[in-house]
C-alpha cells in the first residue's frame, strides 16, 4: 500500500507539470491558427473546415470509442463543453502542439455522466460526433489538446512500429472516482477506457520527438493493439515510456517478434510488471471491442479460474512468465531512483565504445542524466574493481552491460539495487534486445525536442533506432 501511494501522488504533481508543457505550444500556435487551416502535404485530404475553432478550455473533457484507428475508419467521440455550441470545429494537434486537422460538429453540449460506476462502466455520454479519421501520419494527436487519439498507420512498409501505453494511463487515471492505486480514493479492480485519460507524460517525449525525424516510416498502436500479432509491423517493435500493464497475449506477442530475429527496444522502466485481462462491458459499447481493463494485483483474490491469467505481478512464480526471459530485466532487481540518496539520477556508463554511445562523447564512469521514478535491473553475479555491477551472464546467449544506476528496492527501503542499461540476445536465432530500463526516459523533460536541445539522450536513442534497423553489432 506504501509504495502505491507514493507513486500515485509523484504521478499527479507530474501530469499538472505535462499539462503546462502543452499548453505553452499551443498557445502560441494560436496567435497565428489562420495559418494552420491549410491541410499538412500529403496528410490530410480535401479542404479543412474555415469555421470558427471552439476554444480548447470549452472541452471539459471528453473520450473516444476506441482505442486506436487507422485513416479512413469512423471515430465516436463522446464531448462533454462548458455550454452548447453549434455549427463549428474542434482543433486536433500533434504531440509538438501544432494544429494539423479541424473536426466538424452540428452540435456539443455539457454532458454529467449517466453510470452508477463510471471509473469502472465509462461515463456513459451520449455521442457527440462520429467523423471520418483523415489521412493523418501515424503518430498520437490530441484532440482539444486533452483527448488522446492514436492513429496507426496502413501503410505495408515500415521500419519500426512503437506501442503508446494506454494501459499503463488507463490505470493510474482516477477519472469517475477510482483507479488501480489507492491514492487518492480507495481502489478498484476494473477501470474503463470509456472516460476521459490524459495524454501520457511518461510517453509524451518520444511522440513528440520523433515528429522531428520523419526519414523514419513507424506505426504507432495502442497496448490494446499488441493482441493481434500483425499490428507489430516492420523489424523494429519500441516500447516507450512507462509500458507497466501487460496481458500474457500481449507478451507472447512481443516474444514472437523478438523470437523471430527481429529486435526490439525497450525505452521504459518498470516495464511487464502486472498481468492484466480486457473486457468488453459496460456502457457506451459502439466498438464491439475492449473497453475494460481488469487488474487484481493479487492472484488470491482473482476470480479467474486459470492460475496463469491471474492478475497479479509477473514476477510471481505462479504465472510462470517472468519478464528477464522477455527483456533482459525484471523489477525485482530494480526499483526506485528517486528515493533514497545513493542514485545518480542518471546511467553511469561502462561500455563507452558501444556503437549506442557514438557522438555522445561518453566515458567510462561518466554519468549520463536521466532523473528516474522507477528503474528495472538485471540480475548480478557481483562487482568489478571498480564497483560496476558483473551481470550474470549465463541468463542470456549474449548480454553485454551499458551503464547502471543505485535503485532503492521496492520494499526493502535499507536495499539498494543495481539498475542496469543492457543489451540482451536470449539465442543464437532471436532478435537483440536494447534496454535502457527507465520509466523517464521518454518524459518530454528528458527527451525534449525544443528545437535547440541536443542532448545526449536524444543521440543514444537515435543511435538505437538506426543500429538496429542495420544490424549493427553491439556485442
Amino acid at each position: 500500500m506504501y509504495i502505491y501511494m507514493k507513486k500515485i501522488d509523484r504521478r499527479n504533481f507530474l501530469l499538472k507539470a505535462r499539462d503546462l508543457s502543452f499548453q505553452i505550444p499551443v498557445l502560441l500556435s494560436a496567435v497565428s491558427l489562420s495559418s494552420c487551416f491549410k491541410p499538412l502535404q500529403g496528410d490530410v485530404p480535401g479542404p479543412i473546415s474555415s469555421k470558427t475553432v471552439v476554444p480548447d478550455a470549452a472541452i471539459v473533457d471528453g473520450y473516444l470509442d476506441k482505442q486506436s484507428y487507422f485513416p479512413g475508419e469512423e471515430c465516436t467521440l463522446f464531448i462533454s463543453s462548458d455550454k452548447t455550441y453549434l455549427g463549428q470545429d474542434i482543433a486536433t494537434y500533434d504531440a509538438a502542439g501544432k494544429l494539423v486537422y479541424k473536426i466538424p460538429f452540428t452540435s456539443i453540449r455539457t454532458q454529467a455522466m449517466q453510470t452508477d460506476v463510471p471509473y469502472e462502466n465509462g461515463f456513459g455520454y451520449q455521442p457527440s460526433i462520429t467523423f471520418t479519421i483523415p489521412k493523418l501520419k501515424s503518430n498520437v494527436y490530441l484532440i482539444a489538446n486533452k483527448i488522446p487519439l492514436v492513429i496507426k498507420s496502413s501503410n505495408a512498409n515500415i521500419d519500426f512500429t512503437v506501442v503508446y501505453p494506454t494501459n499503463t494511463e488507463n490505470a493510474y487515471c482516477n477519472s469517475g472516482g477510482k483507479s488501480l492505486y489507492v491514492n487518492p480514493n480507495p481502489s478498484t479492480t476494473i477501470v474503463s477506457y470509456l472516460r476521459p485519460i490524459p495524454f501520457s507524460y511518461y510517453a509524451g517525449g518520444f511522440f513528440r520527438w520523433i515528429l522531428a525525424h520523419q526519414n523514419y516510416s513507424y506505426n504507432v498502436i495502442s497496448d490494446t493493439d499488441l493482441e493481434d500479432a500483425s499490428n507489430i509491423k516492420g523489424k523494429l517493435l519500441v516500447i516507450p515510456g512507462h509500458n507497466e500493464y501487460w496481458t500474457r497475449n500481449a507478451r507472447l506477442n512481443f516474444d514472437g517478434h523478438v523470437n523471430s530475429g527481429k529486435p526490439a527496444l525497450i525505452l521504459s522502466g518498470n516495464t511487464m510488471y502486472w498481468q492484466v485481462r480486457y473486457a468488453n462491458s459496460g456502457s457506451n459499447d459502439l466498438s464491439g471491442g475492449i473497453n475494460q481493463l481488469i487488474c487484481y494485483k493479487s492472484a488470491k483474490t482473482d476470480p479467474d479460474t486459470d492460475p496463469l491469467l491471474k492478475t497479479c505481478l509477473w514476477i510471481d512464480p505462479s504465472l510462470k512468465y517472468p519478464q528477464l526471459a522477455s527483456i533482459g530485466v525484471n523489477s525485482q532487481n530494480g526499483g526506485f531512483g528517486d528515493r533514497g540518496t545513493e542514485s545518480w539520477k542518471g546511467f553511469k556508463i561502462t561500455n563507452p565504445n558501444s556503437p549506442l554511445f557514438s557522438g555522445t562523447g561518453l566515458k567510462t564512469g561518466d554519468i549520463l542524466p536521466c532523473s528516474t521514478h522507477e528503474y528495472d535491473g538485471t540480475p548480478k553475479k557481483g562487482v568489478d574493481q571498480n564497483g560496476f555491477p558483473i551481470i550474470d551472464d549465463s541468463l542470456f546467449y549474449k548480454s553485454i552491460l551499458l551503464g547502471f544506476d543505485k535503485a532503492r528496492d521496492y520494499t526493502d527501503v535499507n536495499k539498494y539495487n543495481f539498475a542496469t542499461a543492457v543489451v540482451t540476445q536470449h539465442s543464437a536465432s532471436s532478435g537483440v534486445v536494447v534496454n535502457f530500463p527507465s520509466t523517464d526516459w521518454c518524459t518530454i523533460h528528458n527527451l525534449r525536442e525544443d528545437g535547440g536541445a541536443d542532448l545526449q539522450i536524444h543521440k543514444i536513442t537515435k543511435n538505437a533506432l538506426d543500429c538496429l534497423l542495420n544490424d549493427v553489432n553491439l556485442f
